[in-house]
């Protein structure tokens, strides 16, 4: 479909940021104005109260100004990639952020520099509102170099994603699958739709003649993937962290704790749950041998239901009914002033997200279909933008940006109110069955396959640290064992299994997979406590999301009434998942 084919309503409405490109390149050149004056200020931004509290000013316009740039180039581009003027406009923007972000290199050094006089500063009312950054800042000392060794570090820093950015432009080819005597087309796009295939034939060849290319290049794959951990293991030794890990926990603002308290809930205490799952989808596939390949088959039918856009609006107010007044005027905001573009275009970004700051509405982007996919999608986008909206509103433009790691919390949440919504309005058990199934395999990938991704990777990162060999069949052999742990007795495990984890892009981030597993147990936890009505939760629940980034995620989520270092979070989460799996069984037996 061309864009102009669809009608206005269906379309994302970004006269709202800016009407014309003069309003864009106004507001560019304020920034670059703005740049101006803070890179002036360099050797006095410190020295007096006034001083600091205009710099700190200035630097929060800089910052909207940036965002709003941003957020207007990437979105205009994403929907229409061919149009230059777009691209032009997202080009001239990322310069210039990066142009910032090397002026502004001394900023952090000189108020560490200073910090006897920053600090009394901050018991000024008027810079109160900087005080959760500044301390941010304050805390980097004993980690922070020279001057010197911070620019030798800056200038070596595209160097060192070089196992990355290999990774990321790394192509292979693939031998086509033969499905009914007919040759098909096998890549990482159609792998999962080969998964699902009935024929187990054509499963074990999908699987067989993916992986296989991996083996062929595993010293190649192995090469990127120790380079990577050797990467994180060096900067944390440099920045005097004990391991990759306290590096990383560190700047998530989280305690190490929480990394083994996730991998002891997922990987030990419930792991037996998700060996259950598979004994029951041995015996629903009525498999004399269930390998790893065959997981992917469905267990239930698909439904035939289609949704229109307008049906999906009316079932998304339903369910957040649940949460007030004012969450139900934001979503229905956000179908008047058009925040969503919906359907897939000609040359249109694939998939779905929510983008947005402080100076613009919290827009979605999706590709909707109008199957159950494309309205779970939609009610997830929505908890995003629903989070950002009420952060900004609630929050100075200093504090309202959340960090990543509590980011999936307000999505996940608004999927379980839906799948509840979905059970109880079931027309019969098969669609019923068919909800659940979707849902227990959304939980699967996230609370019991991503700490298994996060175990293995903790192992990478600690032989790095110690300066241990990585070859290819060590990282395998490493990854193959974990696999057989985590899929149970049920599972064979096909003899290319530890050549998968050389697919997963996921390694060269750094500690983030686990995060997912916090997002999806909180929100379990979450949606557990609201059906069970417990007392105050919904409060709770909405003072998180307006709480922005004006704390640590760990705060931040205890305020949303549950505490990630205590195990009754993950006790909820994992018993919620149980619950689950025995309505699923019983609907199965009937």
């Amino acid at each position: 479909m061309e864009r102009n084919e669809v009608e206005l309503q269906y379309k994302w409405d970004l006269s709202l940021i800016y009407k014309n490109q003069k309003e864009f390149d106004k507001d560019l050149n304020k920034a670059k104005n703005i740049l101006k004056v803070l890179t002036d200020m360099k050797d006095s931004f410190t020295d007096t109260k006034e001083n600091f509290l205009k710099f700190n000013q200035e630097s929060v316009h800089l910052s909207r100004l940036l965002n709003k740039t941003y957020v207007y180039a990437h979105l205009n581009t994403d929907v229409e990639p061919e149009n230059q003027t777009y691209q032009y406009l997202l080009s001239s923007i990322l310069a210039f952020s990066q142009q910032v972000s090397n002026a502004l290199d001394f900023v952090e050094l000189e108020i560490i520099k200073n910090k006897e006089q920053v600090k009394d500063y901050l018991t000024d009312d008027q810079l109160k509102v900087y005080q959760f950054n500044i301390e941010n800042i304050l805390r980097e000392e004993k980690h922070l170099l020279s001057q010197e060794m911070e620019t030798l570090l800056s200038k070596v820093s595209s160097i060192s994603n070089t196992a990355e950015n290999v990774f990321e432009a790394f192509r292979l080819d693939y031998e086509d699958v033969l499905v009914d005597g007919e040759k098909k087309t096998l890549n990482s796009a159609t792998l999962s739709e080969f998964l699902k295939n009935k024929d187990p034939k054509v499963r074990e060849m999908a699987y067989h003649n993916f992986f296989k290319e991996y083996k062929k290049y595993e010293n190649v794959f192995a090469a990127m993937l120790s380079g990577q951990m050797n990467k994180d293991a060096f900067y944390a030794d440099v920045r005097k962290f004990p391991t990759p890990l306290s590096a990383s926990q560190w700047n998530d603002d989280v305690p190490e704790a929480l990394f083994y308290k996730i991998l002891e809930k997922a990987n030990k205490q419930y792991r037996p749950l998700f060996h259950r799952y598979n004994v029951l989808k041995k015996k629903i596939l009525k498999l004399d041998t269930l390998h790893n390949y065959d997981l992917n088959v469905p267990l239930t039918d698909d439904i035939t239901k289609k949704y229109t856009v307008e049906e999906c609006w009316d079932i998304i107010l339903d369910v957040v009914s649940v949460y007030g007044e004012e969450y139900i005027n934001i979503i229905k905001q956000a179908r008047q002033e058009r925040w969503i573009d919906f359907y897939p275009t000609k040359g249109k970004r694939i998939g779905g997200y929510s983008s947005g700051c402080y100076d613009t509405r919290p827009y979605i982007l999706l590709n909707f279909i109008g199957e159950y996919d494309s309205l779970s999608t939609m009610i997830h986008e929505l908890g995003h933008s629903a989070h950002t909206y009420l952060s900004s509103k609630y929050q100075d433009p200093a504090n309202s940006d959340y960090r990543i790691f509590v980011a999936e919390v307000a999505s996940t949440v608004n999927e379980t109110l839906l799948i509840n919504y979905m059970l109880d309005h079931a027309s019969s058990k098969k669609e019923k069955a068919y909800y659940i199934y979707e849902f227990l395999e959304n939980c699967v990938g996230l609370i019991f396959r991503q700490p298994m991704y996060a175990e293995f990777e903790d192992t990478l990162h600690k032989w790095a640290s110690n300066h241990e060999p990585m070859n290819a069949s060590r990282i395998t052999d490493l990854y193959a064992s974990l696999n057989k742990d985590y899929y149970g007795e049920a599972v064979e495990l096909d003899n290319l299994a530890g050549h998968s984890c050389f697919y997963i892009p996921h390694f060269y981030y750094n500690y983030y997979v686990y995060k997912y597993t916090l997002g999806m147990t909180a929100a379990l936890a979450i949606v557990s406590r609201i059906r069970n009505k417990t007392e105050h939760q919904i409060e709770n629940y909405l003072s998180f999301l307006k709480s922005g980034g004006s704390m640590t995620p760990v705060e931040l989520l205890k305020k949303a009434g549950i505490d990630p270092l205590e195990d009754s979070i993950y006790d909820d989460a994992f018993h919620y998942f149980e619950e689950l799996l025995n309505t699923f069984e019983e609907l199965m037996e009937d």
